[in-house]
């Protein structure tokens, strides 16, 4: 038989009812792919979308067996090497005969950004636990926003948070609330800051936020004080109210270093020195000893 002109034949007589070829309409503008498989389990409707996705032909597609995908377990299917798809479906009623319709959208792009954060967790440079970015990522994030900054004549804070009597809490409770209560605080930090500040976690009790091309002097001090209004609200933790604290630390390019490793080291020893003083605040590098 010969391939049709067209992405898809004409619809059969069993779904030509006015509602079914709204949604024949409505599916060939549409950018997912819609495939529509009838009760002998032939194709019978590919949208465009369908074929820009997968690459196959109508009659490439009607050979691929589409029927057998919805027996599939899981909704990420691989149809070949680095082709991956979502996959949804649902079974239409027409004349007292059964068709599935699926519909899927391309998720390449979204697994192949899987497999790139698990490489650099197996490589040490994203936190397990958290899922944040470690020391070393962050590190490397910290020097590229110095040299933007450097270009641009902006500054670059970094705030260093370091969890207040954290190691006590950990002895008095079962691990899994531990690591329950550092997720949490983890997800809280990242809901924060914006999307081009670099959150991290850097050792078992230390965060830290790398906070890209700020406005004026003092924006990382305003930060700093925000978050720790932010993590006052207390945490739920296995059916209990939980609080964590911490003590920030904030240091400022060019005003308190002028690289990467030095600006780190002044804002963790910023943050010692709010431990020291009690905890709950937070110090800016720069500032006296005394203060």
């Amino acid at each position: 038989m010969n391939e049709p002109s067209s992405i898809h034949p004409p619809l059969p007589s069993q779904l030509t009812s006015e509602g079914l070829a709204l949604a024949a309409l409505i599916a060939t503008g549409t950018r997912d792919g819609i495939a529509i498989v009838g009760p002998d389990g032939k194709l019978v409707f590919w949208n465009a979308a369908a074929a820009a996705i997968t690459g196959w032909s109508w009659a490439q597609a009607a050979d691929q067996n589409l029927g057998e995908l919805v027996r599939a377990p899981g909704a990420l299917l691989e149809i070949r090497d680095g082709k991956w798809v979502e996959l949804r479906y649902s079974r239409v009623e027409a004349n007292d005969q059964t068709f599935v319709i699926l519909m899927f959208t391309d998720s390449s792009s979204l697994m192949s950004l899987r497999d790139a954060r698990q490489q650099l967790r197996s490589l040490g440079l994203i936190d397990n636990l958290t899922g944040l970015p470690g020391r070393d990522l962050a590190l490397v994030q910290l020097e590229q926003a110095i040299a933007l900054a450097r270009r641009d004549k902006r500054s670059v804070g970094v705030l260093s948070l370091k969890l207040d009597r954290f190691r006590e809490l950990r002895e008095t409770v079962e691990p899994q609330v531990a690591d329950e209560l550092i997720q949490q605080f983890a997800q809280r930090l990242r809901g924060f800051v914006r999307g081009s500040d670099v959150p991290a976690r850097i050792s078992n009790e230390s965060f830290l936020v790398v906070l890209t091309a700020l406005t004026s002097s003092n924006d990382a001090a305003i930060v700093a004080a925000r978050l720790l209004l932010a993590f006052a609200e207390p945490f739920a933790v296995a059916g209990q109210a939980r609080s964590v604290h911490c003590s920030i630390g904030v240091a400022e390019f060019p005003r308190d270093a002028e690289d990467a490793t030095s600006l780190l080291g002044a804002a963790l020893a910023a943050a010692d020195r709010a431990q020291l003083m009690g905890g709950g605040q937070y110090r800016v590098a720069s500032e006296p000893r005394g203060e």
